[in-house]
């Protein structure tokens, strides 16, 4: 699978993931939800030490300067959810699941047998695949109306 890229997914964040990224960039942010996406971290002004425990697990993954930022920018008597991105996520293993299949066909692979080799491989049912594979080929080559066939 390829390294997952946040930033080429970004319209399908949030905006809690779009502004944590305005403060400490792309490149942190995606660290910060691959190491706690889904958890609540209470952001104080970084004045007393009850908070010193998650500020040490944060400035692990994303840096001291990074750190400082978030606490500047989300500190304060409220929580910072951090966001799971799961849209964001899914659509990452999709497009890599994708790639892989094209990858097998041009190797002389049936799909059929991409799809059985493959989906187990992303956590996809058979279904799934099958439904991900069809929606690619309507969005990649609409139709024409009837009428333009006479």
């Amino acid at each position: 699978m390829r390294k997952f890229d946040l930033e080429s997914l970004e319209d399908l964040l949030p905006d809690t993931a779009r502004q944590i990224a305005d403060a400490i960039g792309f490149p942190a942010t995606q660290r910060l939800i691959e190491r706690f996406g889904g958890a609540c971290f209470p952001v104080g002004h970084g004045l007393r030490d009850t908070g010193e425990r998650r500020l040490t697990m944060l400035r692990e993954v994303i840096g001291e300067e990074n750190t400082r930022k978030l606490v500047s920018r989300f500190g304060g008597d409220s929580s910072l959810v951090i966001p799971r991105c799961a849209d964001a996520l899914r659509e990452w293993r999709n497009r890599c699941f994708l790639a892989e299949v094209d990858s097998m066909l041009a190797e002389g692979e049936s799909l059929r047998m991409a799809l059985t080799i493959l989906g187990p491989k992303y956590g996809i049912g058979n279904t799934r695949a099958w439904a991900i594979v069809a929606s690619r080929r309507q969005t990649a080559s609409p139709r024409p109306a009837q009428g333009a066939l006479f």
